[in-house]
């Protein structure tokens, strides 16, 4: 593929604009300021300002004044630091890109990459627009920022790549399809564009603002005119009806509201939720819906093997993360030598035929751990591996040297390693998907044990694992390719994988239900792992199974009457995500939506409260969330939660207090 001409590339660059995120634009200080003015109770405030200097009360001028500003400030301060979403969103471009044009390869900044440029893609690549693969050799591509899923997906020849996704492994070509505001993050720059509805209690105060100044009036009129009627002096009377509407006034009720929610603010920085927005502290009080993503926030965000079964035994590997710790218990007990030997050999093969690496914690911090470096599935086949005891990984490769390979393909569904033996021969290791390695021309086994195989796998499947067929088998040669050698094999068993929920989510869950708050799952992963995740966090509540799942094409097709009576969500977008969120609020409901993704960001600038993971949360989610969790639990909304709730109460009892104090200062007609 020639690639574009320099002139044609100029031409559509012309045409279509560059390759950027694009920026709304920003609003004046002035209009910001505005903005804040126009607030009912704000008013109010400006109108006991004119009537205090009306009277001659310089002092409380001074002091309402104070208020006015401080409160002023504050709100454009935290409107500037909310509006950082979309520049989060444009740093995740690729700042160059790797094209072909007039037949040659050229590195190009990413902003002038236009549609039907061939992009030339390798590992660690950003992908620097959307485009159709024509091309790809063993193209892994992680797309957890866009669709949420736990591991990396397979690209093969027509599928389609996405701007600011990452190529994990191998090699790809590809023509580009859309640039700019077309692309993946231009149409989510586009969602993060709608602005934000007052908070419940921004809309409490308003409407009090705009009660307090009727009454105010109503009662001067009827004060002025009572004197006047009664033949009082027109000037005494003004000033009484003067004195009566700023004694009516609360003043100092802006200021206490922003010292409650700084102070709310601060009790939650100390347990792990930082806020960025202050009004987010009371509507965190008001919360009745809980929409959650599934990866990093109810589940460990990492690939765990979970389960190993082989013809005549099922283990069960425990422990969280790439740490090579953990028991591995048959039935509930240790288990035995005998049982551990078939284990091993099942995960030995998968070691070897293995191209991941494990890379110890850089330092003895408590926060340090183990990262998989390479395919996060083959980092848990490797710690598996170690946990069930298998030899040095480092030994294993020294004395197994692997000298050919098959490596993985979408089509093929497999990989097959050759690995020389001490002894003299070749060991021939294979892995894949059941239906690829669990039939007659690949292995030798009886159809009994096949059928039985099968059968295990889609249970495991059903239950929402990752299921890989391991297999293997000896040689006297080299096969000539390493694909030659995948028959006459013998199976060894099956490895069921998985993203395991947190040990503290079902409780969480439960928290949320006792405090009247509805918790529902809202995912871009398989509806199969995502009614399982939701089955074993009791999303539901105890006894009940996530059995009706919705998908986003459901979502998107009108084909769900009603969003708020679903609880599992898969396979969503950031369009069907916004949907869901404005079905939930359109029935009145306070809605928190989770997320740590860029496809998240939408919904969570969209939501009553966005909330984002801090840790492994993207900046773009992070800037368009009001609550960031530092510790990423979601026990930690819970807490937070309850302090919006102790921040409300306070508001209320002061609004009690401080109307009481106003009408005693009423003065009485003369």
């Amino acid at each position: 593929m020639p690639g574009l001409t320099q002139d044609e590339a100029a031409r559509r660059l012309a045409g279509v604009g560059r390759n950027e995120v694009a920026f709304r634009k920003t609003r004046p200080p002035y209009s910001r300021v505005l903005a804040q003015l126009r607030d009912p109770l704000m008013m109010v405030l400006i109108a006991a300002v004119a009537l205090t200097l009306a009277i001659g009360d310089h002092a409380d001028s001074v002091v309402i004044g104070l208020v006015i500003v401080v409160n002023t400030t504050v709100g454009v301060a935290q409107e500037i630091r909310a509006d950082n979403a979309v520049a989060a969103l444009s740093a995740l471009s690729a700042p160059h890109a790797r094209v072909r044009r007039e037949d040659a390869d050229r590195d190009v900044p990413a902003a002038t990459v236009v549609p039907g440029d061939v992009l030339l893609l390798a590992e660690g690549d950003i992908i620097a627009a959307d485009a159709a693969i024509d091309e790809s050799a063993a193209l892994l591509v992680d797309e957890s920022m866009l669709t949420g899923e736990s591991v990396p997906v397979d690209k093969d020849a027509n599928a389609s790549l996405h701007a600011g996704t990452v190529v994990a492994r191998g090699r790809g070509v590809a023509t580009v399809t859309a640039t700019g505001k077309a692309a993946a993050l231009g149409r989510i720059a586009a969602l993060l564009d709608d602005r934000r509805r007052p908070t419940p209690l921004q809309l409490r105060l308003a409407s009090l603002g705009r009660v307090l100044a009727a009454v105010t009036l109503i009662l001067c009129a009827l004060v002025l005119a009572q004197g006047l009627v009664r033949g009082l002096p027109a000037g005494t009377m003004a000033v009484t009806a003067i004195s009566l509407a700023v004694a009516a006034v609360p003043e100092s009720l802006p200021a206490v509201v922003t010292l409650a929610l700084a102070l709310g603010a601060r009790r939650m920085a100390a347990r792990h939720a930082l806020v960025r927005r202050l009004p987010a502290v009371e509507t965190l009080g008001s919360v009745s819906v809980l929409a959650t993503d599934k990866t990093g926030t109810l589940t460990e965000g990492r690939m765990v093997v979970q389960q190993v079964w082989t013809p005549r035994t099922t283990v069960e590997l425990q422990g969280v993360g790439y740490e090579p710790e953990g028991d591995v218990l048959t039935e509930g007990r240790p288990a035995g030598p005998a049982e551990r030997r078939e284990v091993q050999e099942v995960l030995t093969a998968t070691a070897l035929c293995n191209d991941a690496a494990l890379r110890p914690p850089p330092s003895a911090s408590p926060d340090s751990r183990w990262e998989a470096v390479g395919d996060p599935m083959e980092g848990a086949l490797l710690t598996a591996a170690i946990k069930v005891g298998c030899p040095d990984l480092t030994e294993l490769a020294s004395t197994h040297p692997r000298i050919a390979e098959a490596p993985f393909d979408s089509l093929r569904r497999r990989m097959t390693t050759v690995h020389a033996l001490p002894s003299g021969g070749v060991l021939v290791c294979l892995k894949g998907a059941p239906e690829a390695v669990l039939a007659a021309t690949v292995l030798t086994d009886s159809p009994e044990t096949l059928r039985l195989a099968r059968a295990e796998a889609a249970r495991f499947a059903a239950g929402g694992y990752r299921v890989l067929a391991v297999a293997s088998g000896l040689r006297q040669e080299t096969p000539r390719p390493a694909a030659a050698g995948e028959s006459g094999l013998r199976l060894l068993g099956l490895v069921a994988l998985s993203d395991p929920p947190k040990p503290h989510a079902a409780a969480t869950l439960a928290s949320c239900r006792a405090a009247g708050i509805t918790p529902i799952l809202v995912t871009g992963d398989h509806p199969a792992t995502a009614s399982a995740v939701a089955d074993r966090v009791e999303l539901l509540g105890p006894n009940t199974t996530a059995d009706h799942v919705v998908t986003g094409k459901d979502v998107a097709g009108g084909r769900v009457p009603d969003l708020t009576a679903v609880r599992v969500f898969a396979r969503t977008d950031p369009q069907q995500k916004l949907d869901i969120v404005a079905a939930w609020r359109a029935r009145g409901a306070i809605t928190a939506m989770t997320g740590d993704g860029v496809n998240d960001g939408p919904a969570l600038h969209q939501a009553d409260i966005g909330i984002a993971m801090g840790g492994r949360g993207t900046e773009v989610a992070r800037q368009a969330a009001d609550l960031v969790l530092t510790d990423d639990e979601l026990s930690t909304v819970v807490a937070a939660i309850e302090e919006g709730r102790r921040v409300f109460d306070n508001i209320r009892r002061f609004l009690v207090y401080g109307m009481a104090g106003g009408a005693a200062e009423t003065p009485a007609p003369p």
